[in-house]
């Protein structure tokens, strides 16, 4: 064996491979709490619509991406549409990383709830074409959270239709990393979306290709710029704060990237960035099989 084959295998040695479904991987979820029951986000054709019961709110923030990521790992693992989440409250949280304190519980209560109570619609458009899809994660769920009589009982059973995509698209992740990186729901978002497209230019040929950062910040960060009172403010103050918006919107972004080179030197090598573009190559961050 090489230095370098050595080299790798240690790696791979430490890796806690999981998945996550590919929409997912394109665009995300809030990243705070929003005072709303709809969320879009867009890249090129491709639009995430992300609707909620007014009454329980939109998923936001670091739970809920870690909640998929399980979801999506456990389900690829077992291919099962029925998933129990433990058989206590403790293991459960264990899985997650997560400490078991009052506050921790009441929050992944909350957003666990908001999430299987949620619908992502899911919309390609072509030059003189649309084609929609309606994802449900899960089609029912029993949620019981406190112990009683030595009991727990949490299972969601998943809809067959986001099973089956899962199962023909995964995305894999080394769930390591994704904990690592969990303060920032940007970072987590970003890994999720370098997974997925650096592995895809690998497939299509290595050929990279040029992301302007407008995109992205639609994508990845759409309340950056947002809000501003284009009533009270003139043309040119209006140009003046977009432009910083961009700009501080790149610089996390850059950010997010390079505490990713930690865990991945090779990003380094394939993704380059300027004041107009993110230039993304090829990479296999983790192995697909």
């Amino acid at each position: 064996m090489t230095k370098q084959e050595n080299k790798d295998s240690q790696s791979l040695a430490e890796l806690e491979r999981g998945f996550i479904n590919r929409y997912f991987a394109q665009i995300s979820l809030p990243h705070s709490k929003l005072d709303a029951s709809t969320f879009t986000r867009k890249t090129g054709n491709f639009t995430l619509d992300i609707i909620s019961d007014p009454k329980i709110g939109l998923p936001y923030g670091t739970y809920p991406r870690l909640l998929l990521a399980w979801i999506c790992s456990e389900a690829t693992k077992t291919q099962k549409t029925e998933l129990h989440l433990g058989s206590n409250q403790s293991e459960f949280m264990r899985k997650l990383d997560i400490s078991r304190q009052g506050s921790t519980i009441a929050m992944l209560k909350d957003q666990t709830t908001r999430l299987v109570n949620t619908l992502f619609r899911v919309t390609v458009e072509g030059d003189s074409s649309r084609a929609r899809r309606n994802i449900l994660i899960a089609d029912s769920s029993f949620e019981f959270w406190e112990t009683h009589n030595g009991g727990w009982e949490t299972h969601l059973n998943l809809n067959k239709k986001f099973l089956e995509d899962l199962l023909a698209h995964p995305v894999p992740l080394d769930l390591n990393v994704l904990n690592e990186i969990r303060k920032s729901p940007l970072a987590m978002d970003v890994y999720t979306w370098v997974a997925y497209r650096t592995y895809g230019v690998y497939t299509s040929g290595g050929r990279p290709i040029k992301i302007p950062w407008e995109s992205l910040q639609a994508q990845f960060a759409a309340n950056y710029g947002k809000g501003l009172d284009t009533n009270t403010l003139t043309a040119d103050e209006l140009i003046k704060k977009e432009t910083q918006a961009l700009i501080d919107f790149r610089r996390k972004f850059l950010i997010s990237l390079k505490k990713l080179a930690t865990y991945y030197p090779v990003l380094n090598d394939v993704i380059h960035s300027d004041s107009q573009f993110l230039t993304i190559g090829g990479a296999k961050l983790i192995p697909y099989k």
